[in-house]
């Protein structure tokens, strides 16, 4: 059984809403870095296939967001949207 319920809506602080996010996006990211890109990077070196040049770019382009979504919650900036708000 999964642990997520949709029905379940824990009372979890804004803090805390933001650190959880923040540690699941820390650890997709390792995992990306570690993981994915080593083997996208040579998918390219392996190959001549735009499609997995595309994948790789792909990837980086994540990997760039999260980068990026990650320095806002480090910021504050995205603080209202953990507060139930919009940022």
């Amino acid at each position: 059984m999964a642990h997520f319920d949709p029905e379940y809506t824990p009372d979890v602080s804004p803090a805390d809403r933001a650190a959880i996010a923040h540690d699941f996006m820390k650890r997709c990211r390792e995992w990306a870095v570690t993981v994915e890109l080593p083997k996208r990077r040579q998918a390219v070196l392996d190959s001549d296939d735009p499609e997995a040049a595309a994948k790789l770019h792909q990837w980086l382009t994540w990997l760039a967001f999260t980068d990026h979504a990650l320095g806002e919650i480090e910021s504050g900036k995205l603080d209202p949207w953990f507060d139930g708000g919009t940022p």
